[in-house]
């Protein structure tokens, strides 16, 4: 679903968030995804994630040198989203081991028992809070997708 965007492209729609100085803070690009990106709806924890990881020089701003990867961002954590909601059963924003059992097949594993999944679960359970949060399955996918 992820658009490449020409520069030309990115221009105008990086123009269109800015309220003018030249760089986004994440209230415009909040307001900006809601309303350029209707399809990501409501979807703040991707949209925060998308924002916290395209600000690559820890500004706490996003600058056109990273816009267009903000723009990337923003369809692949949607994406993780999507599949984060499929495991978490029980709409909690969280994903607990049972969870994580009964679905582990959406996110590649097939033929694992049951003292391997809790294993993956553990590495993936960063906190050791005993649920995947969505940060936590962020970077698991990020890090699985680079293997």
């Amino acid at each position: 679903m992820a658009k490449h965007l020409s520069k030309d492209e990115c221009k105008k729609l990086f123009q269109r968030f800015d309220n003018g100085n030249g760089i986004l803070s994440l209230a415009e690009v909040d307001r900006a995804v809601i309303h350029w990106f209707p399809e990501f709806g409501t979807n703040r924890q991707a949209m925060l994630r998308a924002f916290k990881t395209a600000d690559t020089n820890g500004t706490g701003f996003i600058e056109f040198k990273e816009f267009h990867h903000l723009i990337d961002l923003l369809y692949y954590y949607n994406k993780l989203s999507d599949l984060f909601g499929q495991l978490d059963t029980n709409k909690d924003k969280r994903i607990s081991f049972n969870e994580f059992k009964k679905g582990h097949e959406l996110i590649g594993h097939t033929n694992i028992d049951e003292g391997h999944l809790r294993e993956e679960f553990n590495r993936i359970d960063t906190n050791h809070g005993g649920y995947i949060l969505f940060d936590e399955f962020c970077i698991y996918m990020a890090k699985k997708k680079t293997k």
